[in-house]
């Protein structure tokens, strides 16, 4: 996978390249082809005899070579194409439980066999495992009893996912979205979003193990830089394994007690690499999140590491393959200043301007013109602008449990929840990929940043996928200019221009900047009998605060007015028909 992006310049509005671990393919849904041999029949576990649904259920030749693999129905039946005569053992895999391989069975030309394979029921308990804290790095994950055992569950999900990108038979609807970061808050100053349909897997692609291992996860240079990360093929490569040592920490993430498998490069690599996590839950053994950081990466100044990296969400089909349900991608994006570094004569010292995060979210799975639920519901509504009545674009939905909202703890940003979207066009919005559950949605948008302002959050239940529609409003303008100017009469004949002062090269926010709101009035000057009509210029100013906010009081409404940064004969010319009014100022550094 991979996201460009070219240091000093706006955003493009080009989509960016990228691929990531793969998502949903198909299963026994989809009808094996014809086969003149095939080995079929019924998983069941021994003792009480029940059917093994969505059991991984492969092929294996006298070697131990994998062939063919499928997963079982929900009646535990399969069949798998075999590709000669010869001798072939049955492997059962189920996350969370032993592995199973069947005694060998010889199979005759043209012959087709019917049998009952017979699992003992042999739970992996994970919680039961022991986790040392140590500073050692295993240089396999398949040593040590514990790791072993984690990584047997995460090789498990992992190859369910390469299996179901070699079939290629699922088409899905995805929704992808590239967002700019303030480079101190991570609040969204930009956002590009799109969806497309009927994508055919695989939608993304790595680049292949041994040149990623060899040449680093990104290429960075002096005006642009690419960055890639893993997808199930690379996590599973020898490759993959003989660069990066492995550890194991038990942590809950997500109010979920987990598991973690730890990799890091292995010393003396000097290239970009990467450092992360395997998430996988305790209690039922399956692989929840990747988590990934890049290290030896060149960086802006200004830039923190801890922003930089990869967070994948994984999800299941029922009774089919592990997918990556939502993601991104976060990286710096520098520019040249005017300072020189100490000792280097005419080298410009690259700055960090913003953060550039590149996800996606995947709503439905098809095959054959069929929908397939993918466990998840959505939240769907409009937003719009009170003040004007029009829909609001580019607003921030961020979703999150309802008890973290009741009990006040910090409302989170966009880029750091995996439910999340961006208003369109027309003000609407979808959030997916949510449970059951109560939730509190929470709106933010750079007009109510400007006038400082953050909506109550709205309560709501997701109930058997599905929710009532939202309709939203934002705050009066009555409700706006008696927070943006509380010693303001909200009755007298005067508003406020709220807005965000740029950088006019880069369109990020501007800090520590003064602007002037100008406009002319008329005045009688002289005594009764000889009064002279003049027209003078009023002022109103302000300055920008850290994150490039600024308000502006005391504008008169009705009146033709001047907006600028001071001292600068550009304006922008505008009229106050409400109590406020948003504007931004683009300033010349």
């Amino acid at each position: 996978m991979s996201y460009r992006f070219f240091a000093g310049v706006r955003p493009s509005r080009v989509w960016l390249a990228a691929a990531l671990l793969v998502v949903p393919a198909s299963r026994l849904w989809i009808a094996a082809p014809a086969a003149a041999q095939t080995i079929s029949g019924t998983v069941r576990e021994t003792g009480d005899g029940r059917p093994i649904a969505g059991g991984f259920i492969s092929l294996l030749n006298s070697e131990g070579e994998g062939l063919e693999a499928d997963f079982t129905a929900a009646d535990g039946l399969f069949s798998l194409r075999v590709p000669g005569p010869g001798r072939y053992r049955i492997r059962v895999e189920r996350i969370g439980y032993a592995n199973w391989v069947t005694e060998p069975y010889d199979v005759t030309a043209g012959q087709s066999l019917t049998i009952t394979v017979e699992v003992p029921p042999e739970p992996v308990r994970l919680g039961d495992l022991r986790v040392e804290v140590s500073g050692s790095c295993l240089d396999d994950p398949s040593e040590g009893a514990a790791l072993a055992t984690v990584w047997e569950e995460a090789r498990k999900a992992l190859e369910t996912a390469v299996w179901a990108e070699g079939r290629g038979e699922l088409t899905f609807t995805l929704r992808e979205y590239q967002r700019t970061l303030d480079p101190r808050h991570l609040t969204t100053l930009e956002v590009e979003s799109r969806t497309r349909r009927h994508v055919r897997l695989p939608p993304f692609r790595s680049l292949p193990a041994r040149q990623l291992t060899t040449s680093g996860y990104a290429l960075v240079e002096a005006d642009s830089a690419i960055f890639y990360a893993p997808d199930a093929t690379v996590l599973l490569s020898p490759e993959f394994r003989d660069t990066q040592c492995f550890g194991l920490e038990r942590a809950e993430v997500d109010d979920e007690a987990m598991l973690g498998i730890t990799f890091r490069p292995r010393r003396g690599r000097d290239v970009i690499d990467i450092e992360g996590t395997l998430w996988l839950a305790e209690e039922s053994a399956e692989l929840r999140r990747v988590q990934i950081r890049y290290r030896n990466v060149p960086m802006p100044r200004n830039a923190q590491r801890r922003h930089i990296g990869a967070d994948l969400t994984f999800d299941r089909l029922p009774e089919g393959p592990f997918y990556v349900r939502d993601w991104w991608v976060r990286f710096p994006i520098g520019s040249r200043s005017s300072r020189f570094r100490a000792g280097l004569s005419g080298r410009l010292d690259p700055v960090l301007v913003a953060y550039r995060q590149a996800g996606g979210t995947v709503t439905d799975a098809f095959a054959g013109g069929v929908s397939f639920e993918v466990g998840e519901g959505a939240v769907t509504g409009v937003l719009r602008d009170s003040v004007g009545g029009e829909p609001l674009a580019g607003a921030e939905i961020v979703v999150r449990d309802w008890d973290d909202a009741a009990a006040f703890l910090p409302r989170p940003q966009a880029a750091d929840v995996p439910f999340s979207a961006v208003t369109d066009e027309a003000g609407g919005f979808e959030v997916a990929g949510l449970p059951d559950g109560v939730y509190a949605l929470g709106v933010d948008h750079p007009k109510l940043q400007a006038a400082g302002v953050r909506l109550n959050e709205t309560r709501v239940v997701v109930e058997d996928r599905t929710s009532d529609p939202l309709e939203l409003w934002t705050p009066s303008a009555d409700a706006l200019f008696a927070r943006v100017c509380p010693r303001s009469s909200p009755y007298g004949s005067t508003g406020a221009v709220v807005g965000f002062a740029r950088d006019a090269d880069t369109g990020l926010p501007l800090p520590d900047s003064e602007v002037e709101a100008v406009w002319r009035v008329q005045r009688l000057q002289g005594t009764a009998r000889n009064a002279v009509t003049s027209e003078q210029s009023e002022y109103a100013g302000g300055a920008s605060d850290e994150r490039g906010r600024f308000a502006i009081c005391g504008v008169p409404l009705g009146e033709p007015v001047l907006l600028r940064p001071r001292g600068v004969d550009e304006a922008v010319e505008l009229e106050l028909v409400t109590r406020i009014a948003w504007r931004d100022v683009f300033v010349q550094p």
